[in-house]
């Protein structure tokens, strides 16, 4: 068993900052089942961000896994979630345009959003969803017939992430798992810093470290990681 046990595994391993804990059995804040004690993890991680010494004065950020299934969607619900109750104006991006995941969280509709700004259909300010949640706003991953390959080309997304930059407090984009996908390669260079998440036991740790390389080498600022789904009984 090579997988990611542990915050030292990955802070000398892979030499990067351990930014966040979750627990197991985490449900999203917006479910009556959520235990309200796990948002202090949430709040230690957006704590974590602010004081990083990686950024200065970074608001737009992507958060990615090596792989699928690793929980990114949920960390990144979640964190939008307490930094809206904490008072930031926060938009959450769905552009994981494979297997979109915020709009399930929310229960609402994925018929236009990020792909259809993209493409032009629609204007940004149509796409953008209240979300019944005060100072938090859902931009969704949106729906296109012609599929979803080149759709995030560098001059579109550039201009997209300034347009969303200028109107929020935070910026967190739901970018694809880093390995195997091209739109993340493109995305993480456009943003102020990466966050990439780990589920502990899932993955051997050379996906993890294969991730890490991806983004530095794409150029990316790779801020630290959270891990996820920590079993405190065992570690």
């Amino acid at each position: 068993d090579t997988s990611v046990k542990t915050i030292e595994d990955i802070e000398r391993t892979m030499q990067v900052q351990v930014l966040g804990v979750i627990p197991q059995k985490v449900r999203p804040f917006t479910d009556a089942s959520a235990d309200p004690a796990h948002m202090e993890a949430y709040r230690v991680l957006r704590t974590n961000i602010q004081f990083s010494k990686k950024l200065t004065h970074g608001k737009v950020f992507c958060i990615t896994s090596g792989s699928v299934g690793e929980g990114k969607s949920l960390t990144m619900f979640n964190l939008a979630y307490v930094c809206a109750q904490l008072g930031d104006r926060v938009l959450l991006v769905d552009t994981d345009l494979h297997r979109p995941r915020q709009h399930k969280i929310m229960g609402v509709s994925n018929s236009r959003g990020v792909a259809n700004v993209l493409l032009g259909e629609v204007s940004l300010e149509e796409a953008i969803m209240a979300t019944g949640v005060t100072n938090l706003d859902l931009l969704p991953s949106g729906r296109v017939a012609s599929g979803v390959h080149g759709l995030m080309n560098t001059s579109r997304m550039k201009e997209f992430v300034e347009a969303v930059r200028a109107s929020y407090d935070l910026v967190l984009f739901d970018g694809p798992p880093i390995i195997g996908v091209s739109d993340a390669s493109l995305l993480v260079r456009e943003v102020d810093g990466v966050i990439l998440v780990i589920q502990q036991r899932k993955y051997p740790a050379a996906v993890s470290q294969r991730a890490k390389t991806m983004i530095e080498n794409m150029g990316a600022n790779l801020i630290g990681v959270v891990l996820n789904k920590l079993d405190a009984r065992h570690d």
